[in-house]
């Protein structure tokens, strides 16, 4: 009984109603990392830059800050140097995380935003100091619209060329540096009789055309049967778009690459824009009841998207094969949820994660080095005190 009692305080403890925002101090206190100088990593998001001055929290300038507004942000850098060394730059970068608040003002209380704090140590004077970077950077993912649309449009258009060569087509595959679905799909040789359910909203355009060059270097397997595509209601306002009959759902059993091409074009070209989260489960249901004879039903994922429509998951009745695409700010919970309920299972680009369903009620299991545990039968990340 006692532990049962330990287990319903830590649910009751980790309710909204006894929910404390983080605050900056909260950031400041994080650990540091330490690095000779910083280099921006930009990826397939977007980037903002608010450059400031050595010991100084004025903006010097500030790039694309209109479209921070309504865009989902992932992560935040903090850059400074250990100038003087060894100094407390406590105040200074509270002020420079004030400064970035009056462009976000949610970029500390909301816990899905990750923080960095990087000290550049390759300075030994001032005027070294003086010649680095200092300032925020909040990358982020622009809001859906037609910006973004040609965007991944074009990108589209480069990855997947039309009429191909082998030779072509192997190249691809090998200049792709997140190679998530490749990834995977390679290790699970086993899936056999797939149908894929793929999101091809805004930003996830290097992962389903993966998608289409794999298929196509693996025609003769005929591992994939069907494929079904969504983007998350066509054009459709965000209000107009109602739990389980959004739409956007297109289903295909592709016989070559011209057939799967033209299709995953045409859908994503009728989704141009809206709200962030997306109809995944509407989509997952539309494939079973469309496909009933799939062997394995695998969910092309964007994980940092939320599930828009969760409420509809106790009508999904066979197991799901979660890929998670964009994990390098964490693991969403809703997609782990989504493997536990249906017993299937989930996979990034390094690990796989099977039979979850299987584990006991507070037991612990780590996905790209996030520590979860099973509360109340869903999946709760542990934060690090």
């Amino acid at each position: 009984m006692m532990t049962g009692k330990i287990i319903a305080l830590v649910v009751l403890l980790t309710s909204t109603s006894f929910y404390q925002a983080r605050s900056i101090n909260d950031v400041l206190t994080q650990k540091e990392e330490k690095k000779q100088v910083y280099r921006l990593n930009e990826g397939v998001d977007a980037v903002l830059v608010i450059g400031m001055g050595f010991a100084n929290f004025d903006p010097i300038s500030t790039t694309d800050k209109n479209k921070l507004k309504k865009a989902i942000v992932f992560e935040v850098e903090l850059v400074y140097t250990d100038f003087p060394k060894g100094a407390d730059l406590s105040e200074l970068n509270k002020q420079r995380i004030l400064t970035a608040l009056t462009l976000r003002s949610d970029l500390v209380k909301n816990e899905s935003i990750k923080w960095r704090l990087i000290r550049q140590m390759s300075c030994e004077s001032e005027a070294e100091a003086k010649v680095l970077f200092h300032g925020i950077v909040i990358h982020y993912r622009s809001e859906q619209g037609e910006e973004v649309m040609e965007r991944d449009f074009n990108f589209l258009s480069e990855t997947l060329p039309e009429k191909p060569t082998e030779t072509d087509i192997i190249r691809l595959r090998k200049e792709t540096k997140d190679s998530t679905i490749y990834k995977v799909l390679e290790r699970k040789v086993n899936w056999s009789g797939m149908t894929v359910v793929a999101d091809v909203t805004g930003s996830m355009t290097p992962y389903y055309t993966q998608l289409v060059i794999w298929f196509q270097l693996n025609l003769n397997d005929k591992r994939i049967q069907n494929v079904v595509l969504f983007n998350d209601g066509n054009d459709k306002k965000t209000e107009d778009k109602k739990i389980g009959s959004t739409g956007g759902i297109y289903t295909l059993t592709p016989k070559n690459y011209d057939e799967f091409r033209i299709q995953l074009i045409e859908t994503m070209k009728k989704g141009s824009g809206g709200d962030s989260p997306e109809n995944d489960f509407e989509a997952l249901i539309h494939a079973i009841k469309d496909c009933p004879k799939s062997k394995e039903i695998v969910l092309i994922a964007d994980n940092l998207a939320d599930v828009k429509d969760f409420e509809l998951l106790e009508k999904i009745d066979r197991p799901i094969h979660v890929i998670l695409c964009g994990v390098k700010f964490g693991v969403n919970p809703q997609y782990i949820d989504l493997a536990i309920k249906t017993k299937g299972s989930v996979h990034t680009m390094t690990q796989d994660l099977e039979d979850l369903y299987l584990l006991s009620e507070g037991k612990t299991f780590t996905i790209e080095k996030k520590i979860f545990r099973i509360l109340g039968g869903k999946a709760v990340e542990v934060k690090k005190t």
